[in-house]
């Protein structure tokens, strides 16, 4: 049966569409989740609800609509996520202040600050492909495949660059302020 199909018979209230449209669209809307929030429990909490929703709310889908079915479900994710962020900010912004006073420290900012640099200072001493592996990965943000697309290479190979990376770095700071 096609999607299409599929939609209509969901719309309809037929249980055996919804799972079949819950079994394909699951891993999509995990992995989207698990993108957004970086936490697999949250991220677990967020596809149940989407699928609530989803069964929920599946006659407002417009099936003639211009968005697609694929674009719709990752919306109702999407909201999902914003929906528990809007929740929780009270929450956030308490225990931020809580912290505050405790946490700051001028000299302590200053010492992460003199530090970052230094780490810079020696990441240009490292090879381009080590260097530009750890820039990703740690200032970027970005994951190994990213990074291996980028290079064109396998994933264990940028894995390899930056542990050697890191390796040499270990090595250049010591002393300084590293303590591992």
């Amino acid at each position: 049966m096609d999607e299409y199909s599929l939609i209509l018979s969901a719309q309809n209230g037929e249980k055996e569409a919804f799972q079949s449209l819950i079994t394909f669209y699951y891993p999509y809307v995990s992995k989207f989740l698990l993108k957004m929030c970086n936490n697999t429990v949250l991220s677990e909490d967020l596809t149940q609800d989407t699928f609530l929703k989803l069964v929920q709310g599946i006659d407002k889908f417009d099936i003639y609509g211009k968005a697609s079915f694929s674009t719709w479900v990752i919306t109702i994710a999407k909201n999902c996520y914003l929906d528990h962020l809007r929740r929780n900010k009270q929450e956030m912004i308490s225990i931020e202040e809580q912290n505050m006073a405790s946490q700051f420290n001028l000299q302590d900012v200053v010492l992460n600050h003199l530090q970052a640099d230094e780490i810079l200072k020696a990441l240009e001493s490292l090879p381009p492909e080590q260097a530009t592996a750890i820039r990703l990965k740690y200032i970027e943000q970005q994951t190994l495949e990213e990074i291996a697309q980028r290079f064109s290479c396998k994933p264990k190979t940028v894995k390899s660059r930056i542990h050697n990376g890191m390796v040499k770095l270990r090595k250049m700071l010591k002393g300084d302020f590293y303590h591992g």
